[in-house]
């Protein structure tokens, strides 16, 4: 790892306020009937894996319990519902106001749906300027359906992107980069919304507009659902640590966190062979991933 970046102090008489909270928002029940809560708990778990203090759930309130029963350690809110379970955004923006003042980082997107509430809920959320956002999956894919989406994005934010969703940015972004030329395209992107790009392929282009990092060290272990989800937590993990100077770090802590999920994902592969893999065996080796990643720095 050539990067000059570094992890964030884990000072010896730090407490769980010092290493910061995240709020993971997401799940969704749609009306045709399909249900996503796995998403946002595995985000929530591996933040925690990675070193955060705590984690709090934001999911609409039929499937808050559910998401607890996976994720004990987290705290949870009701996001409200009309009556036929689709979220009432503006009264979900001021729950979370309400709740999650503490919070140093928001993850958005996990299952949750991009309809039009969760676009309203995007666009609120992604103009304000305080709060950094990892912005994942449904979050992108609502964002991308937003017809002023580039000037909504205020907020300090790192967008994760598999190829797919980068191609709705992209198009909504009246960008025209071919996506095998992957570090052009993370960077295409990061310039068009302000934003740190995390691009997935079967490698991962990291860039906030200027910079770009490559990353090869994964692999096709990694290529099984909710890996993606893990990622995010990891990389919501490792920012919020930071404290204060989250916002001067998202860049580092998106380069950290793409080396670790390699990481973990290796470390798979190597007892296991490259396919097979759980997400949740990811969120086993992140630790350790952590740890042998601050001895290759130090080194």
């Amino acid at each position: 790892m050539t990067e000059q970046v570094s992890f964030p102090p884990r000072p010896s008489d730090g407490h769980k306020g010092t290493f910061g909270s995240v709020c993971v928002i997401g799940g969704q029940r749609s009306e045709d009937g399909v249900v996503m809560v796995g998403a946002p708990a595995l985000v929530a778990i591996a933040a925690m894996r990675s070193g955060c203090g705590k984690v709090v759930l934001a999911m609409p309130q039929p499937l808050l319990l559910t998401g607890l029963a996976i994720v004990p350690v987290a705290t949870g809110i009701e996001l409200p519902v009309d009556e036929v379970g689709r979220m009432m955004s503006s009264a979900a923006v001021e729950l979370l106001d309400t709740h999650t003042s503490s919070s140093r980082c928001y993850v958005i997107g996990p299952g949750f749906g991009s309809d039009w509430p969760q676009q309203q809920f995007i666009a609120t959320m992604l103009s304000r300027e305080d709060i950094p956002i990892i912005l994942d999956a449904d979050g992108l894919n609502a964002l991308s359906q937003l017809e002023s989406g580039q000037q909504e994005c205020r907020a300090p934010t790192i967008m994760t992107p598999h190829i797919r969703e980068y191609e709705r940015l992209a198009a909504a972004a009246s960008i025209d980069v071919d996506t095998s030329e992957l570090s052009a395209a993370a960077a295409s992107l990061a310039q068009a919304y302000g934003c740190v790009v995390v691009l997935k392929s079967s490698s991962t282009a990291i860039s906030d507009g200027v910079k770009t990092v490559k990353v090869d060290r994964g692999g096709v272990v990694l290529a099984t659902g909710g890996s993606g989800d893990v990622l995010s937590g990891i990389i919501a993990g490792i920012l919020v640590q930071f404290g204060d100077r989250c916002v001067q770090h998202l860049m580092d802590a998106a380069v950290l966190g793409v080396h670790v999920h390699a990481m973990a994902g290796k470390t798979f592969d190597s007892t296991h062979g490259n396919a097979g893999m759980l997400a949740t065996d990811l969120l086993e080796r992140i630790p350790a991933s952590i740890s042998a990643m601050r001895s290759e720095l130090d080194a």
